[in-house]
């Protein structure tokens, strides 16, 4: 997976748009941050990057695990 982004705005928008923190992945699973942690324990999902106890993830693999009904 590769991108480019011609501004810093660009990368702004993308980030905004794309990367999600644990408390917006709880509420689009309508789950507990305990039971996330499970999940990333269990190996279903993989943070993009963790930052003391947050923890950003791709939205479309949150949406994945939604469909899938992690």
């Amino acid at each position: 997976m590769e991108f480019n982004f011609d501004s810093k705005e660009q990368l702004i928008t993308f980030i905004q748009s794309e990367i999600i923190t644990t408390a917006e992945a709880t509420e689009l699973l309508n789950c507990s941050r305990q039971y996330l942690d499970e999940l990333v324990s269990k190996g279903k999902i993989t943070p993009v990057k963790t930052i003391n106890r947050v923890r950003l993830y791709w939205r479309d693999d949150i949406s994945a695990l939604h469909k899938n009904k992690y």
